[in-house]
């Protein structure tokens, strides 16, 4: 096990190494454009208040299906939450704002590690049970994933892979929910 650790942590310090440039020119072109503020909105919002609005917003547009769409959603959520951490504490990856501290922002991290991002899982996650209720809704999911995880990185708290893991996670399960229920 102990080699397995080992062989883990080398090839994601190489993947660190590698994407922390990526991380830093997608923070500092936010910065430039004056869109922190916006990052910082985005994953504040993604810390949870997001969906219960958006959920609001669902039930008074009366799509078809409300109610299996509100228990894919919540089920999806609370199965993904359920194996997330356990994946955060295997990956060990640190946050980009840990490897380089010039990328830390005023908004704390909620937990120590990386990967896969949280935000990014749970906006999949809502999003793919909102898409199998009503196709239509897809552009306004497809939105919520990629501003929530563009702010992950944007703030530096996640590298691009976290959120692209994240998404498939997010993704991975609310679809086997919706296949099954």
């Amino acid at each position: 096990m102990q080699s397995v650790n080992h062989s883990l942590t080398v090839r994601i310090d190489s993947l660190d190494a590698a994407e922390i440039t990526l991380v830093a020119r997608i923070a500092a072109a936010s910065d430039r454009h004056g869109l922190t503020r916006v990052a910082r909105t985005a994953t504040r919002l993604g810390n949870g208040w997001l969906y219960p609005i958006v959920t609001l917003f669902v039930i008074a547009a009366r799509i078809d299906h409300v109610v299996r769409f509100a228990a894919t959603a919540a089920l999806s959520l609370a199965v993904a939450f359920a194996v997330y951490p356990v994946l955060k504490i295997v990956f060990a990856r640190l946050r980009p704002c840990d490897y380089d501290p010039s990328l830390a922002r005023d908004i704390e991290p909620m937990d120590h590690y990386s990967c896969p991002s949280g935000h990014a899982m749970t906006a999949a996650a809502y999003g793919v049970s909102l898409i199998a209720a009503s196709p239509s809704a897809a552009p306004l999911a497809i939105a919520i994933c990629c501003i929530v995880g563009w702010s992950r990185v944007a703030l530096g708290h996640h590298y691009v892979s976290d959120v692209i893991a994240g998404t498939i996670l997010g993704g991975a399960v609310a679809g086997t929910i919706i296949a099954i229920v």
